[in-house]
């Protein structure tokens, strides 16, 4: 296995999609992603750090999605299809909806779906000969995934947008579900690749606008995949179900100091022999399709390509799983095999064994070091003098709260370290600082939330794990300004984090 090289010394932020500011309800590839690409340029930023891009069903998950092949039509920018004239003026006014600060996904369940069948209509009749020949271009290239993922998503709507276990005798991919869609939804198949051909047009404009402005972009896979997915559905003998085609087996994480039961995922587990067999092809055109999307790759649960926890279908909770042998080195070769010069990091945080340790090792590939995790009073592998050059370093992801919300509710005593450790005297002046120590680190890579760079409190956290309701949702008002970019540059700058032109 040939180790990957290490990063460039650089940093970037971290933003969802879905965060940015904007008047249709969510963040979307249009001129906010444009102004934010702008943003991390003058900033002096290399990297954009996002979620992953599927479409989501139950909870908003990004974790949890339809596929791992497809984009999320949500973030599609109504603007697009004005200018092709595929809309009308009318229409494009009534997705627009007042930014809150939240995303609204009621209100985007109520009118995508209307509006997006109208564009479609409008594609039909007045897109050119061009057009058209590239929307099928586009689907005989992804045929490999879209069509899987255009009739699951058929078949889905067709039974009320029940889970794929309700899919009645269809709820596995068979010749007779096939021949079933082909016959009753072959319009709406096509509506689903529509929207997916309209989501990598665009997303491939916002791509090479970010190369042109040398930003890298970070894509992030989650290791499993959702149980409602047409990747399990098409796939059924590469997870670990029953004849019926209910899983077996779930995913999760045992007890820790954390949660005493332990964490209860419920993604199908994969039956590693049979991807095996196949020389892990599922797994190939996977990473081959985010290899077309992104620079970068973070592997989410990087901990289970070595060693896996498997707990039985229908507990309530994680206790009563066990630790089982993953693919470990076989499957890393298999990504190396086709990623096409895109480069890895392995979220690494939790239980890390000895296995994932020498695994890691072994690629070269950066792990992750999480800040807040830091002030226990130990000498913290997450503190800035034990965390290794080839690491990227977070004040917290995603899933923590925001720096700001961390130290407001974090015991008495983890402030006392963290005000010691960080020379400030006053709780206030934490967060600013904690970002200070993680770009003076000797990590390669920084990665810090926009939210703390904005010092924002936990009305700002993306996501509370194992709770369901107030996920996913946070946006910005409107974008940051260059007072900031040039704030978060010239901070950069001092720690030779700075690109010279």
């Amino acid at each position: 296995m040939k180790k990957q090289k290490p990063f460039s010394r650089g940093h970037g932020i971290l933003m969802p999609i879905f965060s940015l500011s904007g008047k249709y309800g969510i963040g979307t590839l249009g001129e906010e992603a444009i102004s934010f690409i702008d943003f991390l340029s003058r900033a002096g930023c290399n990297m954009w750090q996002l979620l992953p891009l599927g479409p989501t069903g139950y909870g908003n998950s990004p974790y949890q999605c339809f596929s791992a092949f497809a984009g999320n039509s949500y973030f599609l920018n109504p603007e697009w299809f004005f200018k092709k004239g595929w809309i009308n003026g009318e229409l494009l006014s009534s997705l627009e909806a007042p930014n809150t600060g939240r995303v609204d996904y009621g209100f985007l369940h109520q009118t995508r779906p209307l509006i997006f069948g109208e564009i479609f209509s409008g594609f039909k009749s007045f897109a050119t000969s061009n057009q058209k020949n590239d929307f099928e271009s586009f689907k005989q290239k992804n045929d490999y995934w879209l069509k899987d993922y255009s009739v699951f998503s058929a078949l889905k709507e067709h039974y009320g947008g029940c889970g794929r276990t309700s899919f009645k005798k269809f709820n596995i991919k068979t010749k007779e579900a096939f021949l079933f869609a082909e016959k009753n939804l072959k319009e709406r198949i096509e509506y689903f690749s529509f929207l997916e051909y309209s989501f990598d047009a665009q997303w491939s404009e916002i791509r090479e606008y970010a190369r042109k402005k040398g930003i890298m972009l970070v894509g992030d896979i989650p290791l499993y995949v959702s149980d409602d997915s047409a990747d399990v559905w098409a796939n059924s003998k590469l997870f670990q179900l029953d004849k019926n085609g209910t899983p077996t087996d779930v995913a999760g994480v045992p007890p820790d100091i954390f949660s005493l039961t332990g964490q209860l995922w419920g993604n199908p587990l994969y039956e590693w022999q049979s991807h095996k067999a196949e020389d892990f092809s599922w797994w190939k055109a996977r990473i081959a399709r985010e290899a077309e999307l992104f620079d970068v790759i973070r592997i989410d649960h990087f901990i289970g390509i070595s060693d896996y926890y498997s707990i039985p279908y229908g507990n309530e909770n994680a206790v009563n799983g066990e630790w089982k042998k993953g693919p470990d080195k076989e499957l890393i070769n298999a990504f190396l095999s086709v990623s096409n010069g895109v480069q890895f990091i392995a979220e690494d945080l939790g239980l890390v064994s000895q296995n994932v340790k020498r695994l890691i090792k072994s690629t070269g590939f950066p792990g992750m070091k999480i800040m807040q995790f830091a002030f226990d009073g130990t000498d913290n592998p997450n503190l800035l003098h034990n965390i290794p050059k080839n690491s990227v370093v977070y004040t917290g992801t995603h899933d923590n709260q925001t720096t700001v919300g961390f130290f407001n509710f974090c015991s008495k005593t983890m402030r006392k370290n963290a005000r010691r450790y960080l020379d400030v005297k006053r709780n206030s002046a934490l967060a600013k600082a904690l970002i200070r120590e993680c770009h003076k680190s000797r990590a390669n890579t920084v990665i810090i939330p926009l939210y703390d760079y904005l010092l924002l409190d936990d009305s700002a956290r993306i996501n509370t794990p194992s709770t369901l309701g107030e996920n996913w949702v946070w946006r910005i008002l409107k974008n940051p300004d260059n007072m900031l970019a040039d704030e978060i540059r010239a901070l950069a700058d001092i720690y030779k984090r700075v690109k010279k032109s």
